[in-house]
C-alpha cells in the first residue's frame, strides 16, 4: 500500500511539475502573469458563456506621415458576422466612398474622427455606432489593421498564397521612395503586376496586392476600389485557411498569434477571446466563409450603392438608395438569414 502511495505521490508531483512548466512558458511567450490564463479559463467555465454570434466591423488603416500627406483614413471596411452555431463567417464589404449621412463624409472618416475622442472606449464606440447605423446591425466590436499589420501577419504565417482569376499590371501605383522624399529623383509612380495563377503573398508584396486599384477603369479587370475589395476578401478567405492548416503543424503559431493579437487596435478583452475558444474552438477550423457582394455601380434603382452622376460636398461618392440605408439593411439582414 504503501509503495503505490509513494508511486502515486510521484505522478502527482510530476504532473504539477509539468503543469507549472507549462504556463511558465505561456507565461514567458506571451508575457501575461502566471495565473493570468488559468484565472480566466477557470472563470468562463464557471461564470460565462459565449454569445452564439459576434458582429464584428473590420478597419484597413492607410497611415501616412510623409511629406505629401498625413492621414488616418480606412481604404478597408468589412463587416463581419461570425455565427457559432452555423460555424459561419459572413463577410460584407463596403466601398470607402461610401457616404455617410450621419456625419456628412465618406465613411473612411470613421476612424480618423474617433481617434480624437477623449477615451478608448469613446474612440470605439463612435466606431461601432456609425457601422451599425449603415448595416442596421448591432456591432459588438471593432478590429483596426495597418499595412504593416498585414506585413507582420503575413510573415507570422510564412506567407500565403492566392489564386487570381485574372492577372493585372497597375502603372500607377505609388512609389514609396517618391513619397518619403519627393526631392529625390524617383518617379511618382512604380509598375506593379500580379499574374494569373496562384500568387505568394509576403510582406515584400502583400500591400501592394490589397491596394493596387489603378490597373484598370473595370472592377472585373482588378481595377477601382471595387475590385481591390475583391482581392481584400480573397486574402482573407487565404489566411484564415492557412491559419486552420498550419494550426496543427505548428503549435507556436498560436502565441505568435496572441503577440500580434496584442499590438492590434481592437476593443475585445482577453477574457472574452477564451470564452469563444472554450465554447467554440474546436469548430473553428471548419468555419465556412460566406462572402455577400453589395452591388455598386451607376444604377440608383437596381444597385445598393450608387455613382451619383456628380461630385457630393466636393467628393466622388457611392450613395444608398436611400438617405436612412434603408435597402442595404434588408440585403444584409436577409443575407444573415438565409441557407
Amino acid at each position: 500500500m504503501k509503495k503505490y502511495l509513494i508511486i502515486l505521490s510521484t505522478i502527482f508531483l510530476l504532473l504539477i511539475s509539468a503543469i507549472i512548466i507549462f504556463l511558465t512558458y505561456i507565461s514567458k511567450k506571451t508575457s501575461r502573469p502566471l495565473l493570468y490564463f488559468p484565472k480566466i479559463f477557470v472563470q468562463n467555465i464557471l461564470t460565462k458563456s459565449a454569445p452564439d454570434k459576434l458582429n464584428l466591423v473590420v478597419l484597413g488603416v492607410d497611415r501616412r506621415d510623409d511629406w505629401l500627406e498625413k492621414t488616418e483614413t480606412t481604404d478597408t471596411v468589412i463587416f463581419s458576422q461570425i455565427n457559432f452555431i452555423q460555424n459561419k463567417a459572413h463577410l460584407f464589404s463596403f466601398p470607402r466612398d461610401l457616404w455617410n449621412y450621419y456625419t456628412l463624409s465618406k465613411i473612411n472618416q470613421v476612424y480618423p474622427v474617433s481617434l480624437s475622442k477623449p477615451s478608448n472606449q469613446e474612440k470605439f464606440s463612435y466606431i461601432t455606432k456609425n457601422f451599425a447605423s449603415i448595416s442596421g446591425q448591432p456591432i459588438d466590436r471593432a478590429l483596426v489593421l495597418s499595412t504593416d499589420d498585414l506585413k507582420t501577419l503575413a510573415d507570422i504565417f510564412g506567407g500565403v498564397d492566392v489564386y487570381l482569376e485574372k492577372g493585372f499590371i497597375d502603372e500607377k501605383y505609388p512609389n514609396e521612395e517618391y513619397i518619403q522624399n519627393p526631392d529625390s529623383d524617383a518617379p511618382i509612380y512604380k509598375t506593379v503586376e500580379f499574374k494569373t495563377g496562384w500568387v505568394h503573398l509576403d510582406s515584400k508584396n502583400i500591400t501592394e496586392f490589397v491596394r493596387s486599384r489603378k490597373s484598370s477603369e473595370t472592377a472585373s479587370d482588378g481595377g477601382t476600389d471595387l475590385g481591390r475589395i475583391e482581392r481584400q476578401q480573397q486574402l482573407i478567405n487565404a489566411l484564415i485557411d492557412k491559419f486552420k492548416q498550419d494550426l496543427s503543424k505548428n503549435p507556436k503559431l498560436i502565441f505568435n498569434l496572441y503577440s500580434f493579437w496584442g499590438k492590434l487596435e481592437h476593443n475585445f478583452t482577453d477574457s472574452e477571446v477564451v470564452s469563444y475558444l472554450i465554447r467554440y474552438g474546436l469548430n473553428l477550423k471548419n468555419i465556412q466563409i460566406v462572402r455577400h457582394s453589395i452591388s455598386s455601380g451607376e444604377d440608383s434603382k437596381n444597385d445598393l450603392l450608387y455613382y451619383p452622376g456628380k461630385l457630393v460636398m466636393g467628393q466622388w461618392v457611392f450613395l444608398p438608395q436611400d438617405e436612412h440605408y434603408q435597402s442595404l439593411k434588408d440585403y444584409i439582414s436577409t443575407s444573415l438569414i438565409s441557407p
